[in-house]
């Protein structure tokens, strides 16, 4: 229940918009709704509270977390020895989680707590600049709400949410539970029936619904729990899903849906013909059951989806941390999903869910619900902040045109029943208090301190779980210890991605003068056998572990046999980047400097050479590299072949050049459909040249034969595709590289997995 909520005030700041820019702006809130936002002050406000805030001060909407259980706020992160789990069903029925968890909570939930932990739990949202929670339902019976919630709106309240009175946000833990005897999904009737009395009676304003909750199979390779994928699947069979236009009469939100299959058209058809969305608590998921639902399918599929923080055992603190989360989440997959996109799961996505534009946005008309962050960042970019500051630099929370929480001096200018959060708390706190009228008959201080003690007599003791996430070491440590976990499910991601790619599919194209043309020669001080074990061992899979998180986009290495002329190198290879300055920025880093190192035991640095081509004009000159298309392309997909030559007994440097000069002139006159590079490299013996064409079927013997015919030919293959993985820690023997071989070494690509 939000208590006296109808303020009216002015505020002048940064404000962060819908789309997600931001604008210096005057917000003129009436009666706690935005009645306009202007670049110069309204008139008749001179009266009005007013605060002008600073360059670094920004006004972001209210957060929306449509996904929580607050009144387990208090409790830590779970850590079970049995996780991953296979759904929802299997945690909920273990010893440990119903000692650990579901019993701690019984304890400390006694009729003197009842109302601090509400109070707790909704502090705990605000303090992370949310507006709106989910009704809190108990986890583990069917029974709804228990407690109005006193800071935040409350999706059980029309009146928080500016419904009329006969309007309902539906929100149902189980539509389903296993059937004891089979397994198999059963419905609980109890629940559809009441979906479907309030959706005839036309009082349903949005239903938020669990639903198959479990391990997905994205990315972990353990395949999706089936008990989760037949709960969605007989979801989609109900007879009250069956008229799609009925059940987009009111909105529907979807908590979890882990056994959706996001590349399945029928699941996705079913989704957009309901206007279904996807609430996603991606934190919760890999806490428990090791993986997640494929999101960035559902976005791409026009899915609209939102995120919930879910609960303290396994869930972000807030939603704004989860929001956070997620943006790492996205970069260990290699996800391109922008940062307002994140941004909007929290806001107007949210809203969506509810059917609500008047909530997640600031816009004339909409609820005064802002949170203000005075950022230490010196930055014009909205989602900097948003994305890199901590629930510390929150100034205030705003709702309804009331400030209810933040710094002290801030809200004093607009109320006077303010209580200090507990010094308990630790330093982050220390200038925060929390607007709570005494008719709320909590004492933050008091309370807390009884409600831990309970909690620390507990066999064995429990540690609260702290207010801020800037103040709580425990819960940093937890989350910093799953972003670094992220990294390894990210990778298994991109090899299942890469695994189910087609060819051709995610092409990362760039200019020809990228490539840097390589001609290696031996190290006099190593043999030859353990030159070609160092080259597979460490050197082929170095080059990809290092440099592909700094912009190399193709590596094309190939190895020759050790009886050839003198003057033909021993390794070749084309190792393109983004652009020349991307591989000059290479070595700004210490990674690519190391790379650089990595050269001097295997290669003689007197002979071996490296260098950009030139676009041919016409002439050669020896040790420069030319390339003969002028088009952009991806070298990493297509078919290449290559070619070494060295020039035949006899043969003059001069002649030799002008031959490969006129067979090069000659094949230009003609030049073939298909062919999508080709990079020529003269040396004063020897010449090196790669061809690169769409597909197998396209390339022809459109210049080989004619070079071929004016050398003595040291190699002449096609590269064969080898992957190697870009991650320096994902476990690998060897790259299989022989005498004789040219690869094409598949791996990730920054421009299209960015880390």
């Amino acid at each position: 229940m939000l208590e006296g909520q109808n303020a009216s005030i002015l505020i002048r700041g940064n404000v962060v918009l819908p789309d997600g820019i931001a604008k210096n702006r005057y917000i003129h809130v009436d009666k706690g709704v935005i009645a306009s936002i202007s670049r110069r002050k309204p008139p008749l406000t001179d009266t009005l509270p007013y605060f002008e805030l600073g360059s670094n001060d920004w006004i972001f909407p209210g957060l929306l977390d449509l996904h929580t259980h607050s009144n387990y706020n208090l409790l830590p992160i779970w850590r079970s020895y049995q996780a991953p789990f296979d759904n929802r069903f299997e945690w909920r029925g273990y010893d440990e989680y119903r000692k650990e968890v579901r019993g701690v909570h019984k304890q400390i939930s006694t009729p003197e707590n009842k109302k601090a932990i509400a109070v707790f739990g909704e502090l705990q949202a605000v303090a992370g600049g949310t507006s709106v929670l989910q009704e809190s339902f108990d986890l583990d019976s069917d029974i709804g709400a228990k407690d109005r919630l006193l800071l935040c709106r409350d999706t059980a309240s029309a009146r928080d949410l500016g419904l009329p009175k006969s309007k309902k946000i539906f929100s149902v833990v189980d539509f389903y539970r296993p059937d004891r005897t089979t397994g198999e999904a059963s419905t609980v009737d109890s629940k559809f029936n009441r979906y479907l009395k309030e959706r005839e009676k036309g009082n349903l304003a949005a239903t938020l619904a669990h639903l198959a909750e479990g391990r997905s199979g994205f990315g972990s390779g353990r395949g999706v729990d089936p008990y989760s994928r037949s709960e969605f699947e007989a979801f989609m069979q109900h007879p009250a899903m069956a008229d799609a236009g009925l059940v987009r009469q009111s909105s529907m939100a979807l908590i979890h849906g882990c056994g959706i299959n996001p590349r399945d058209p029928g699941h996705i058809q079913f989704l957009r013909e309901r206007n279904i969305s996807i609430i996603w608590s991606p934190v919760s998921n890999l806490m428990l059951y090791g993986d997640t639902i494929d999101v960035e399918t559902l976005l791409d599929a026009g899915i609209n989806v939102a995120l919930g923080s879910d609960w303290s055992p396994s869930g972000s603190k807030h939603v704004w941390d989860e929001a956070k989360f997620a943006r790492c989440y996205f970069d260990a997959i290699g996800s391109s999903v922008p940062d307002e996109q994140i941004f909007q799961m929290v806001t107007t996505n949210a809203a969506h869910c509810l059917g609500l534009s008047s909530l997640g946005r600031i816009a004339v008309g909409a609820h005064a619900d802002f949170f203000i962050l005075r950022s230490p960042l010196e930055t014009d970019y909205p989602q900097e902040v948003f994305l890199s500051t901590e629930d510390r630099h929150v100034l205030a929370t705003v709702i309804a045109g009331r400030p209810i929480y933040g710094d002290k001096e801030f809200l004093s200018r607009f109320t006077s029943d303010t209580q200090p959060l507990p010094r308990v708390e630790g330093s982050a706190v220390k200038n925060k208090a929390v607007h709570l009228p005494p008719s709320v008959e909590v004492d933050m201080n008091k309370d807390l301190h009884r409600i831990e003690a309970t909690m620390k007599a507990l066999k064995p003791p429990v540690k609260r779980s702290n207010l801020l996430v800037s103040s709580d070491k425990i819960y940093k440590r937890d989350m910093q210890l799953m972003r670094s976990r992220l990294y390894r499910f990210g990778w298994s991601v991109r090899e299942w991605r890469h695994d189910g790619a087609k060819e051709g599919q995610g092409e990362v194209k760039v200019k020809p003068s990228a490539a840097r043309v390589w001609r290696g020669f031996k190290s006099k001080g190593i043999k030859w056998d353990k030159f070609v074990q160092q080259l597979a061992d460490v050197f082929v899979p170095s080059a990809v572990g290092l440099q592909a998180p700094l912009g190399l986009t193709a590596y094309l290495p190939a190895l020759l046999h050790e009886d050839r002329p003198a003057g033909v190198p021993d390794e070749i290879a084309l190792v393109f980047f983004e652009s020349q300055r991307t591989y000059g920025d290479i070595f700004k880093s210490v990674a690519g400097r190391a790379f650089g190192m990595l050269h001097a035991p295997v290669f003689e640095s007197a002979t071996s050479r490296s260098g950009f081509p030139a676009p041919f004009g016409g002439d050669l000159a020896t040790g420069k590299p030319v390339y003969l298309v002028d088009t952009t392309a991806d070298w990493q997909n297509g078919h290449t072949r290559v070619i070494v030559g060295a020039k035949k007994n006899g043969q003059s440097q001069d002649g030799f050049l002008a031959e490969l000069e006129s067979a090069t002139r000659a094949a230009l006159e003609t030049p073939p459909a298909g062919l999508q590079g080709a990079i020529l490299a003269p040396e004063s013996d020897c010449f090196v040249y790669w061809e690169n064409w769409l597909s197998k079927d396209e390339a022809n013997d459109w210049l080989g034969s004619s070079l071929l015919s004016i050398c003595e030919p040291q190699l002449d293959t096609y590269a064969r595709r080898e992957k190697v993985p870009s991650h320096l820690y994902w476990k690998f023997s060897a790259a299989d590289f022989k005498p004789g071989d040219c690869l094409n070494v598949v791996f990730e690509r920054r421009a299209l997995f960015p880390w």
